[in-house]
Order: C-alpha cells, then sequence, then structure tokens
C-alpha cells in the first residue's frame, strides 16, 4: 500500500473506532488533523509526480535525438527544412557536379540530410569515386583478345571489344571556413570561400600482357582545385587552376569524347549570365614531342616538343527546345621547338565552334539524349586540347596542321529504359575532315546501336551492333568494318545503366579488304574477320 492510499485510508477511519469514551470535540479534531495531513502529502505527491513526467519526458527527448543522429529519416514533405541544410544540399549536389558525361549522367545521385554534426562531418570528409572494368578474353586464333576497330575511325564500339583492364580512381574533398554551416545566424560564414580538390589516377592493361606489371600503365590525369564563394554578386562562380578533365562530353556506347578540352591550366566557371544559364573562360594547355622532318614520314629519333594553347569560351545550361544548350567557341594555337637539326615545325592556330543540346527525360524518367554539331579550322579542329596524331610504319607523330584544313562533325546518341524489360542506346556519328594541301580528305561515318533485353531485375541480355564506313586519302582505304556483340549480363538493376554488371560476351568483327592487315593485329594480319569471347565486369561509382 502507498503512502498516498495511506492516508486516505485513514481519513475514512469512523470516529467511534477510537472508543465511544472519546468526545465529540475530540473526534473533530483528530478529523481536523488528518485532513490537513491529508492535503499536505496530496500536494507533495502531486509535485513529485510533475517533476518525474518532465524527468521522463527530457529523458525521451534526448533519446529521440540520439536516435536521429544515428538513423536519419527522409523529411516528409510537408516538414520544414533547415535553410542551412537545403543550401548545403544543393551546393554538395550541383557547385561540382559532372554533368556532361554519360557515365556520371546515367549515376542517381540520392539525396542526402545532415544535423548538427555537418561541419564538423564535411571539413574530414574525403569522397572516393571510380570507374574500373576488368577480366579476360581471348580471340578465336588462340591469343589474347584484340580490338577491332575500323583504321581512320574515332572510335570503338566497345561492348566485348575493350582488350585491357582499365580503372581510374577519383579522389575529392571541399574545405570550409569555421562556422560556414552554423544553425546560429550570427555566427554563420556564409560569405566566405568554399574549396575543392580533386585528383584521380588510373591504371591500363592490355590482355596481352595480362598482369604484367612492366607493361601495366599508370597515370594521374587530374590534379586540380577550385575556390568559389569569392565574387560578390556571383557566389556559385569559382576559379580553378591545375590538370584536368575540363567539361568532357562522350557517346557511352563507343567510348567517343566528340568534345574534350580537358588539359592543364585555369579558368572560371558557373558565372551566373541569366535565366539559369551560365558562362566558363578557360586557358589551357597540352605538350607533346614528335618527329618533325620529312613530314609526312618524320624520323622517329629526331624529335621536336609541341605546345597547344587554348582559349575555351562556353555558355552551358542555355534553356533551348525542351532541353539545354551548350554553345563554345575555341581559339587553339600550335607551336613547336626545335629538333637535333634545328629545324621546326610551321606554327598553327585556328577557331572552332561546338553546340550540343541535351535533354533529360527522354523517351523515360532516365533518359537522356544528346545531339551535337562541330566545326573546327586548322589547329582547332581536333574539338580537344592535344594534337591529332597518325600512325604509319615507324610509329605515331603529330598530325600537321596545315593551312586551309578544317573538319565537321555531327553525333546523335540517346540511353532510354523503355520499361522494365528493354532499354536502348542507338549511336550516330558524321565526321569530314579537309586536312588540307597534299594529304586529301577523310570520311567517317558511324551507325550502331545498344539494344538491352532485361530479363528480370538482375539478368538481361545485352547484344551490340555497330558499322564504321571510312574514305581516307592518307591510308589509301575507303571501306567498312561491322561488328556484332550478344552478352548475358548478371547486374544489381534492370536500367541501361545499372552498375556493377558482370557479363560474359561473344564478339565477331568483319572488316573490307582494304582494311586487310590494319585490323586485329598480326593474328589477323591476313583475314577479313575475326572474334573475341570472354568474361568481365564493369562498374562505376
Amino acid at each position: 500500500m502507498t503512502l498516498r492510499n495511506l492516508v486516505v485510508t485513514l481519513a475514512a477511519v469512523p470516529v467511534w473506532a477510537f472508543g465511544q469514551s472519546n468526545a465529540a470535540d475530540e473526534a473533530a479534531q483528530l478529523r481536523a488533523e488528518l485532513n490537513e495531513l491529508r492535503q499536505l502529502y496530496e500536494t507533495r505527491i502531486q509535485a513529485l509526480e510533475a517533476r518525474l513526467e518532465s524527468m521522463e519526458q527530457a529523458q525521451q527527448m534526448e533519446e529521440e535525438q540520439v536516435e536521429t543522429v544515428r538513423v536519419p529519416d527522409p523529411l516528409p514533405a510537408s516538414a520544414t527544412v533547415d535553410p542551412v541544410e537545403e543550401e548545403l544540399e544543393r551546393y554538395l549536389k550541383e557547385a561540382y557536379a559532372n554533368t556532361t558525361e554519360s557515365r556520371s549522367i546515367s549515376q542517381n545521385m540520392e539525396d542526402t540530410l545532415f544535423d548538427e554534426r555537418v561541419e564538423n562531418v564535411l571539413q574530414n570528409f574525403l569522397d572516393i569515386s571510380g570507374y574500373m572494368r576488368a577480366g579476360y578474353g581471348r580471340n578465336d586464333t588462340g591469343g589474347p583478345q584484340v580490338g577491332f576497330g575500323a583504321p581512320g575511325a574515332g572510335a570503338k564500339y566497345r561492348l566485348g571489344n575493350e582488350p585491357e583492364n582499365f580503372g581510374e580512381l577519383i579522389f575529392s574533398k571541399s574545405f570550409f571556413v569555421a562556422d560556414r554551416f552554423s544553425r546560429d545566424a550570427q555566427t554563420r560564414a556564409k560569405d566566405d570561400p568554399i574549396a575543392h580538390v580533386q585528383v584521380r589516377l588510373d591504371f591500363y592493361n592490355p590482355h596481352e600482357s595480362f598482369s604484367s606489371g612492366s607493361d601495366t600503365t599508370f597515370g594521374f590525369p587530374e590534379a586540380w582545385a577550385s575556390i568559389g564563394n569569392v565574387l560578390e554578386g556571383q557566389p556559385q562562380a569559382k576559379f580553378w587552376a591545375g590538370n584536368r578533365f575540363y567539361r568532357r562530353h562522350d557517346i557511352g556506347v563507343n567510348d567517343f569524347f566528340f568534345w574534350n578540352m580537358s588539359g592543364g591550366g585555369g579558368g572560371i566557371e558557373d558565372v551566373d549570365i541569366g535565366n539559369g544559364a551560365k558562362m566558363a573562360f578557360a586557358w589551357i594547355g597540352h605538350g607533346s614531342r614528335s618527329g618533325i622532318t620529312d613530314v609526312p614520314e618524320p624520323d622517329p629519333e629526331n624529335k621536336a616538343g609541341f605546345s597547344k594553347t587554348n582559349f575555351d569560351l562556353r555558355a552551358y545550361d542555355i534553356p533551348f527546345l525542351s532541353g539545354h544548350l551548350e554553345a563554345g567557341l575555341v581559339y587553339s594555337s600550335v607551336k613547336s621547338g626545335l629538333d637535333a637539326n634545328g629545324q621546326e615545325a610551321p606554327d598553327t592556330d585556328g577557331l572552332a565552334v561546338s553546340l550540343v543540346h541535351t535533354k533529360s527525360g527522354f523517351l523515360s524518367d532516365d533518359g537522356v539524349n544528346k545531339f551535337s554539331i562541330q566545326y573546327g579550322q586548322e589547329a582547332a579542329k581536333t574539338f580537344t586540347s592535344g594534337f591529332e596524331t597518325f600512325t604509319n610504319s615507324s610509329g605515331s607523330f603529330i598530325q600537321p596542321d596545315l593551312p586551309g584544313s578544317w573538319r565537321v562533325r555531327v553525333t546523335e546518341n540517346f540511353t532510354a529504359n523503355l520499361s522494365d524489360s528493354f532499354s536502348l542506346g542507338p549511336v550516330f556519328v558524321y565526321q569530314y575532315t579537309d586536312y588540307g594541301d597534299n594529304y586529301g580528305n577523310s570520311e567517317w561515318i558511324s551507325a550502331g546501336v545498344r539494344p538491352i533485353f532485361h530479363l528480370d531485375k538482375n539478368w538481361s541480355l545485352a547484344l551490340e551492333g555497330g558499322y564504321d564506313w571510312v574514305d581516307d586519302d592518307f591510308l589509301g582505304v575507303s571501306d567498312g568494318m561491322f561488328k556484332f556483340t550478344i552478352a548475358p549480363q548478371l547486374s544489381i538493376g534492370n536500367r541501361f545503366s545499372s552498375r556493377p554488371v558482370i557479363r560474359a560476351y561473344a564478339t565477331w568483327a568483319d572488316w573490307g579488304s582494304e582494311f586487310m592487315g590494319m585490323v586485329g593485329g598480326n593474328d589477323f594480319a591476313d583475314e577479313t574477320e575475326g572474334g573475341n569471347f570472354g568474361l568481365q565486369m564493369e562498374t562505376w561509382w
């Protein structure tokens, strides 16, 4: 029995229980004292109960806060999002996002919410992303897998046609000043700079030298830094310098980077020009060495240094035809140093114009269509920061940019998931080049498609067919090559770009007689057809 119940019971005891000899006034006095005692304890008990309830509520709130930190749940649509969290989420998702390459477009970037420790986490956060493909393949003559590509073509269809292991690791980190994301508006350093640093490592190992350390090459293609929120009225604008992959545009099915100004230099990007559109300007350079004497038969032992300087001006994210337009103007200048004989190549320069239209949500929620048209003169006709090369029996050399030379290129490709059981990725490329003087012309037409039949959420059957036709005066060929691959696949999704994926493949290629000796290496020097088969994994994150 509790003290409270005992008091209540005592207060209800009849007077006669204390003996009938007690006087009526004594009974009344005793009852008054009991009532007073009961009221006193009632008051104290109520106070204790109120205090206990307050302590229980405080403990429950602490447990809920700990639980929120440990397992954050998405906020419902009706909930109010803290403006600091909203700003940070937008910044991390957009400020340094790669929105031009097909691999990155296909990745589903999930929303992330941050709580009180966001500043601490970000100051010590290192993001690691990458791409890997690896496996082993053989050709049908018994040798290691080869790549079937038409001579003079700018790319080859890649499914079941990649005779190498290749990978990239990207390390990136953002830097913030103290209190950058403080929840206290009075101390929040929202006007201070934000910096970003990115480093990329890569490796390449061909199947013909499988697991050979001496034949595995390692690269360091990216090391750059960017600092933003330093211009008044343009907080999203960023200055950068270093070596970087600069706003590359590609076609994933045949791994063709049709606009690739990657290199070393610096510039400014993401300058707001209104209506959601942005502008960027960059100075990007490239260097190499090549024989220059007796062109087009250079001496491979007598090389000179070449340097190429590019000024890249472009506007992007321009709303246009239910999508976004990117327009660029590039001025390029090539100079050479001296070879051992004191000779140098002639200086050249040129202009290039590129237009790329990208439409998201094409034919499916995650479908993307990309159309481009480009025109370039002389040094700028490569649509890259580097040099065009040619190969003969003596080796590979820089292709001279002769006066009057020019190139036009048109591309069209899309990927779309038309249903849960079928996805599609077609490709078309047209390129015409006039090399000037006695080098003649080159025409390349490519058309292909990769349909994928998704048998369920994990198993699929991918097919890929592609045809390349090349008419090249310098190579002295006018012929075509067809390549076809069948590849059963296992992945963790039923979309066109679901990765990781494990695939088996069988590839067959057929090429014209004018390409004989120019496709497939020594194993196919006297052939006009050939095949590969193997296993491969491919992933990105």
